[in-house]
């Protein structure tokens, strides 16, 4: 498996952070979805328990919106009868407006008609990817992140064979040196590239059609305004400038996040940048701190009060829009498609978050019965093995929650090391261990892999800015960087984090 950047460095740690059962599905009466959202979140909270952690959400019913609350508390009753639910997590509708705000924190009660309770499910996205990619190193894949895919390869005497193609040529990102994969058989998941790749693909003509309507979003991460603590509530609202949109309306979401912040989005337009470069825009931020503000008017809010912004591009299935009269990509599909080409290369296009290991699972089965391999994923009952563990004491609970099983290298560091045990700085919960960990144990090759997505450093106040220095040099300390490969670092962090935020 390989990568061109850093794992998860692209849409796969830049989602909502849900891991959704759909409910705003069934308000469009799509219930084979919703039953699926759901299978897919149960199994996924069961293999991945110290990630994928229950979350109480309000969804929230204003005058003038799609949806009465009389319609909400009917599917909230359907959403309850489609699977097993347990008692605690069962969907009620709230009509007592005081209730409300005693619960979620001081939104907007003016026109507030009332709120469904619903459950859903939270995970850090970047550490679900690793926590899978770490299983599959497990159990015998190869990986490398900073390998790019630069093109397909044929051998002469297997031309005219449907699946003649079983070599690509790939580039060391770091290195810049080139050089060829070998497989029996290759697959495309590649999410936004899926049609560059298809492009690429020799039995493409230049015409064939293309399958993946690219869609943008971004989100915000603010000072949490709703309630405090680990049981917070999420809130979903429709969003103000698209009730009109009654056939397929718009929601924000606002859901708590780490270190007392709040998550807030998202948007959904057609990248105009390339994909590697999507960043949020000066409208798009604007227009998430509009709706955020219409939801705590008690608040004031502007640029200023961004902590940090990021951006991802879903791969959303494209579909004839002109035959359905459709021009924008709210109308294309989120289920997801495998689908081979005549040269033998199998694609994966669309899927999110919720469904991702469906998607693998399914792969993996259709890849089993090619190679003739007499044995089906068995994803959805093994427990992800750096997504679970148990441990007493509240720091080595944190890291369990953090790193699984992982938990016991960063304690090995720092019962050899002392020192390893010191925190990175004093307002937020990391240590030494754990930078060294991201290296050693995780994969990380830049500053930014450490900052952004193993830690999540990045997505604090300051993100990390003003500790990047110290944090490369205690790394180059320990992986013989020199001076200018520290200096650089640091400088190629800050430089990411000034141009994502150059809309802000």
């Amino acid at each position: 498996m390989i990568e061109q950047g850093d794992f998860a460095n692209g849409t796969s740690s830049a989602t909502s952070q849900l891991v959704h059962g759909g409910f705003r599905y069934l308000l469009k009466r799509d219930i084979e979805l919703v039953k699926n959202a759901r299978r897919e979140r149960e199994i996924l909270r069961r293999i991945a328990p110290n990630l994928v952690k229950p979350i109480p959400l309000a969804l929230l019913c204003y005058k003038g919106d799609p949806y009465p609350l009389t319609g909400m508390q009917l599917a909230a009753h359907y959403y309850n009868c489609l699977s097993k639910t347990d008692e605690t997590e069962k969907s009620i509708a709230i009509r007592d407006v005081r209730k409300i705000r005693h619960l979620v924190g001081p939104i907007a009660t003016n026109s507030l008609k009332g709120c469904v309770l619903l459950w859903d499910s939270m995970v850090n996205d970047a550490r679900l990817t690793l926590a899978t990619l770490k299983d599959a190193h497990q159990h015998g894949a190869i990986v490398a992140n900073y390998v790019r895919f630069l093109d397909f390869v044929r051998k002469p005497e297997t031309a005219n064979s449907a699946n003649g193609i079983y070599r690509i040529v790939a580039e060391d990102v770091i290195s810049g040196k080139r050089f060829e994969i070998s497989a029996r058989k290759i697959v495309s998941a590649t999410g936004p590239w899926s049609d560059h790749i298809w492009r690429k693909d020799p039995s493409y003509d230049g015409t064939s059609r293309l399958l993946t309507e690219n869609a943008k979003g971004i989100h915000l991460l603010l000072p949490r305004y709703g309630k405090e603590g680990d049981n917070a509530y999420g809130l979903i609202t429709f969003t103000q400038v698209n009730k009109q949109r009654r056939r397929n309306p718009r929601v924000i979401f606002i859901l708590p996040g780490a270190h007392n912040t709040s998550i807030v989005g998202t948007t959904e337009t057609t990248p105009e940048e390339e994909l590697a470069s999507v960043r949020p825009s000066a409208n798009e931020v604007t227009y998430l701190l509009s709706e955020t503000q219409r939801i705590f008017p008690e608040k004031r809010l502007n640029k200023d009060t961004i902590i940090a912004a990021y951006a991802g591009t879903r791969p959303l299935i494209a579909v004839n829009q002109h035959s359905h009269g459709f021009a924008k990509t709210d109308f294309v599909s989120r289920e997801h498609l495998i689908t081979e080409s005549l040269s033998g290369i199998m694609y994966l296009y669309g899927g999110k978050l919720t469904t991702h290991r469906q998607m693998a699972e399914e792969t993996v089965n259709h890849l089993a019965a090619f190679l003739k391999v007499p044995r089906a994923c068995k994803t959805a009952t093994q427990p992800l093995p750096n997504a679970i563990g148990e441990a007493s004491g509240a720091d080595a609970e944190r890291l369990v929650k953090r790193y699984g099983a992982g938990y016991r290298t960063i304690q090995k560091f720092i019962t050899e090391d002392a020192g390893l045990g010191e925190l990175v700085t004093s307002s937020l919960p990391f240590t030494k261990a754990e930078l060294l960990y991201a290296y050693w144990g995780e994969m990380a090759i830049t500053l930014e892999d450490v900052l952004w997505r193993r830690t999540r450093i990045g997505w604090t106040p300051g993100q990390g800015v003003d500790i990047a220095p110290q944090i490369a040099q205690f790394l180059g300390e320990k992986n013989n960087w020199n001076d200018t490969r520290i200096a650089a670092e640091v400088e190629a962090y800050r430089e990411r984090i000034r141009w994502l935020n150059s809309n802000l």
